[in-house]
């Protein structure tokens, strides 16, 4: 557990101090003020001036902040203040840190790709290029059967043994076949677990319970993706792509199922629900855990770019509308609805914890 916190508060200050460099580097090209570069958020711990800009360490370790001269509208006149820029500056700027969470996650699928990727080995979009696919475990409900036998998430199945029959799987549904067919019988269970071989035995219920099947395991054929180092890059290109792209179609799903009256509960994680992937993440391996961050590195891009005051994207929005005006909307407007949307923000997040904590109890 404690593993786990100190990854966790260590992915989200890597994908926010990312996000934030972007703006620094982006604000400091076209020549604006930066006054703070925060690491943690406030109380301030200490801080070191070097030049116009203090780099303060902050008591609470959850990424970071850029505070830029004059972002709130303010001294429009000073040549230094970001209010003082053109729209098309302006915009370079609030994109950057999008920009560079999008580089982090190319990077990163890039490494990764490079050195071996897990990836399902059903997806017709990667065909005969995944190697060594296997059935592994991706979640163990609590209580299940399998639970109690000792099945872990990333165990690779190998082996089930049960009275005159014996399965070595080749797809999940070999599995599933087999343990219905098994149903109120002892199972033997060969899995590999680290490199290492483990025998389990499992007493199979009786009946199959709704959601649990009869095990009570989540499977997926997980194969390694691994390409020269020339085609790495461009293979990580396109996993950000595609991970963009599906990140986008999920997030219009949720749209639709809001406006329909369906419900979402489950659908959407906070830091309680993060946390608990991070957990799920280390199990599996670096590997998995490099996936995990370039996959939240682009949901943090995308996210920004809602166009919802005290987000980048509501920035944009309104330099959108002043572009069309012709003139900046009122600084007592804007300042307004930024906080209202920073305190919807915060109060969102508190509604998602809620439930993610609710789910998990």
């Amino acid at each position: 557990m404690f593993i786990t916190f100190i990854v966790f508060f260590a992915i989200i200050a890597l994908l926010v101090l990312v996000h934030e460099l972007g703006h620094f580097l982006a604000a400091r090209k076209h020549g604006v003020k930066v006054e703070e570069f925060g690491f943690g958020f406030p109380p301030r711990l200490f801080g070191i001036k070097k030049g116009e800009t203090l780099y303060s360490f902050n008591l609470l370790p959850f990424g970071g902040f850029v505070k830029i001269f004059g972002e709130d509208s303010s001294f429009s006149n000073d040549p230094r203040s970001f209010a003082s820029r053109s729209i098309s500056q302006r915009v370079s700027i609030l994109v950057a840190g999008v920009f560079f969470n999008l580089i982090l996650a190319f990077l990163l699928f890039s490494v990764v790709i490079g050195i071996g990727m897990p990836v399902d080995a059903s997806d017709p979009l990667l065909g005969a290029r995944v190697r060594d696919p296997r059935i592994t475990i991706v979640n163990v409900m609590p209580g299940s059967v399998a639970k109690q036998a000792g099945l872990e998430i990333g165990d690779i199945l190998v082996e089930f043994r049960a009275t005159g029959d014996v399965l070595r799987p080749t797809a999940i549904r070999d599995i599933q076949d087999f343990t219905k067919s098994h149903q109120a019988e002892t199972v033997n269970i060969e899995v590999l677990r680290d490199g290492r071989a483990l025998a389990l035995s499992v007493l199979l219920p009786g009946t199959e319970e709704p959601g649990r099947g009869i095990l009570g395991i989540a499977m997926a054929n997980i194969g390694i993706l691994q390409e020269p180092w020339y085609r790495a890059p461009w293979s990580g290109l396109e996993m950000t792509i595609a991970t963009f792209a599906g990140t986008i179609r999920g997030l219009a799903t949720l749209v639709t199922m809001l406006f329909s009256g369906d419900s979402v509960r489950g659908l959407i994680s906070g830091p309680v629900g993060i946390f608990s992937i991070v957990g799920s993440s280390i199990q599996f391996g670096p590997s998995f855990l490099i996936i995990l961050v370039a996959i939240l590195s682009v949901n943090l891009a995308l996210i920004n770019l809602i166009p919802f005051p005290a987000l980048d994207g509501g920035r944009l929005l309104f330099l959108a509308i002043e572009g069309v005006r012709g003139r900046a909307i009122n600084q007592k407007v804007s300042n307004f609805a930024h906080v209202l949307g920073f305190a919807i923000l915060i109060l969102l997040m508190i509604i998602i914890t809620y439930y993610d904590v609710k789910l998990r109890l």
